[in-house]
């Protein structure tokens, strides 16, 4: 078996389920390649990222890998109902990739450099209702509030961030989004879809 590589590289988990830095779900994994992702991850011989991918383009993984990844951290594991592993995980950082590889086992990996994660944002009165809506959201679809049992209302970065993960936009307008240097467009952007007629 090839010598596994130093973490000049990030393992790819592409994914329809999106996460940005602070951003927590699940996903399970039944591949062997991705078992071997895992342990690099737990062992912390290389790092692994979610990276963003449409349902559409499942079946050609590395063209649809769009720049912009999201590094992870697992906060929890357990086997699911089909033999597999159920991970429980954070996001951390945004990563840029620069060049994708295929290894010996067809787990993804590339080199990355990092992205700047948008810094902490204070609510404005005119913006509380994003949090709002928000809190309102996590109360309707409780699986996902649950993996939220401290959540931050008060800062706009994270809840931009929690939007742009479950909202049903096509990939490249959440990669717009999350280039930005700050949630403004994106707060911009939820308004509109929000609250304007």
């Amino acid at each position: 078996m090839p010598k596994e590589n130093a973490s000049d590289r990030v393992s790819l988990f592409p994914s329809a389920s999106h996460l940005l830095p602070e951003g927590k779900t699940e996903i399970n994994i039944v591949e062997e390649r991705h078992i071997r992702m895992m342990k690099m991850s737990l062992a912390q011989i290389r790092p692994f990222a979610l990276c963003m991918l449409s349902e559409e383009a499942i079946n050609n993984e590395i063209a649809k890998i769009p720049a912009i990844a999201t590094l992870c951290t697992i906060t929890d594991f357990d086997q699911n109902d089909n033999g597999g592993l159920k991970l429980q995980i954070i996001g951390t950082q945004k990563v840029r990739l620069t060049q994708i590889h295929v290894e010996y086992d067809d787990l993804l990996s590339a080199e990355y450099t990092e992205y700047p994660n948008w810094p902490t944002s204070p609510v404005e009165e005119e913006d509380c209702e994003l949090a709002d809506k928000l809190q309102l959201f996590f109360e309707t679809m409780p699986e996902i509030g649950a993996l939220y049992p401290d959540p931050h209302y008060k800062n706009l970065s994270w809840i931009c961030q929690r939007w742009i993960e479950v909202l049903p936009l096509e990939v490249h307008y959440k990669q717009l989004l999350i280039t930005q240097d700050s949630p403004k467009l994106t707060c911009r952007f939820l308004h509109r879809l929000f609250f304007e007629e």
